[in-house]
Formats: structure tokens, C-alpha cells, sequence
């Protein structure tokens, strides 16, 4: 009887062992918003949680920014001095069926104040940007002023950070 106690005991204790590594190493694959890292803004942008029709395909917006007024959003992913945490950038954006504009939107994404991505967008187009973030410090999108006076709505449904994994055994 002391014995089937002691096992029970032992795994009971491997469990909750199990468990809290389960959850470091969940917590260790989560993403983060782009947008929660602490950013400038310039220009007509906002977050938002409205659902939106792109290329007739639903999506949940997140945020928004408005071409025409030259807008321009910087986000520090790294601080100086600190250790990479991110490995990927995952944006995904487009112009919603809905909106009324005749010229496409230019938008850029620069990584350290280097253009790494310029896509140019017309309504009810999408688009999908995988950037690699591991050495970069700060993002920046921007949506310039082509000096033809539209206003046209760049809506984000995806913004996110993707975490450098960590293997066992290796550090960071």
C-alpha cells in the first residue's frame, strides 16, 4: 500500500512537471501583434475590429491606414542592446471590395529603414508578406502621398511576430 502511494505520489509530481513545461513551452510559440510593440504614428490609421469583405473572402480587420495622406507607422520590435525575439513579420492587408477608388495604393514595408517590400494594391486586392525580423530592430509601413489627392482605406487583417524557437538544449 505504500508503495502504490509513493508511485502515485511520483506521478502526480511528474505531471505537474509536464505541465508547467507544457506551458513554457506554449508560451515560448506565441505570437505578438506588430502593433502592440510600441509604435509612432504619422498620418490617418487606427485599430479596429470590423469585418470586412476582401476579394470576396471575409476577414476580421485589425487596422487601418489611409493612403493619400502620406501615413507612415514605425514599431520597435527590438530594443537596443537586446536579444532578437522575433523570427518572422506576417502582414496581411488589403482594399476591401467596397471601397471606391480608382488607382491603385502603393504600400511599403521597410526593416530598419530599408525598403524590404513594396506591393501595389487596387480594390478587392490582397496581399501576404512573410519578412524575415531575426535581425531588425524596428518595422515600418508606410503608405506615401503619390500627389493624386485619393484617400483610400489599406485595412490589416494580419500583423503578427512570429517567436524565434528555442530547441532544448540550445540557447538563446
Amino acid at each position: 500500500m505504500k508503495f502504490i502511494r509513493k508511485v502515485a505520489a511520483i506521478g502526480a509530481i511528474c505531471l505537474v512537471f509536464a505541465g508547467s513545461a507544457w506551458q513554457v513551452a506554449q508560451g515560448q510559440q506565441r505570437t505578438t501583434s506588430l502593433f502592440s510593440t510600441g509604435c509612432v504614428r504619422r498620418g490617418t490609421m487606427d485599430s479596429s475590429q470590423q469585418d470586412i469583405s476582401i476579394g470576396r473572402q471575409a476577414f476580421t480587420e485589425i487596422f487601418y491606414i489611409y493612403s493619400g495622406y502620406n501615413s507612415l507607422i514605425t514599431c520597435r520590435i527590438r530594443p537596443a542592446g537586446s536579444q532578437a525575439r522575433f523570427k518572422t513579420l506576417r502582414l496581411a492587408f488589403g482594399i476591401a471590395d467596397d471601397i471606391r477608388a480608382n488607382k491603385p495604393v502603393d504600400v511599403n514595408v521597410y526593416l530598419d529603414g530599408n525598403l524590404a517590400a513594396s506591393k501595389t494594391l487596387s480594390v478587392g486586392e490582397k496581399s501576404l508578406l512573410l519578412l524575415d525580423v531575426s535581425k531588425v530592430s524596428s518595422v515600418a509601413i508606410e503608405t506615401p502621398n503619390n500627389n493624386d489627392s485619393v484617400y483610400t482605406k489599406v485595412s490589416f487583417v494580419q500583423a503578427l511576430l512570429e517567436p524565434i524557437s528555442s530547441s532544448p538544449g540550445r540557447r538563446q
